[in-house]
């Protein structure tokens, strides 16, 4: 599907309940946590992921937006250069509050191996947050 056409679908989506409060330290099942502080509908923060680079701790500068209880985010990793793109939603079960997301990392290939492995640079999975 098109951006476009799914974008023609969100758009016809009840309107947003009020926000929930994303400030505050979150830890995916990767045990990497993020720090987020969030101004008006701008994201701002942390990252520290516990498995990046061979398994040394690795931390990254999240900017990103939320509205209702939608966020997304992204962090540029240095100095490697890769980014890290999360998109997901605030879900609440049982009392406990949960960010699903999805996510896409790129990393850079070098311009004369692009026509061969150019798909080689992007990564998607999925990660849940919980305070």
């Amino acid at each position: 599907m098109l951006h476009e056409q799914a974008l023609q679908t969100a758009g016809a989506t009840p309107a947003l309940a009020p926000p929930p409060n994303f400030t505050g330290r979150w830890r995916n099942q990767m045990n990497s946590f993020m720090d987020l502080a969030i101004t008006g509908s701008s994201v701002t923060g942390l990252y520290n992921s516990a498995s990046s680079s061979g398994g040394a701790p690795v931390q990254g500068v999240i900017n990103g937006v939320t509205i209702g209880d939608l966020i997304a985010f992204t962090v540029l990793w240095l100095p490697s250069g890769s980014i890290t793109s999360w998109t997901g939603q605030l879900v609440e079960e049982g009392g406990v509050q949960t960010i699903r997301t999805l996510w896409h990392l790129v990393t850079n290939i070098p311009d004369d191996n692009e026509d061969d492995k150019f798909w080689m640079s992007t990564w998607a999975g999925a990660d849940e947050f919980v305070r």
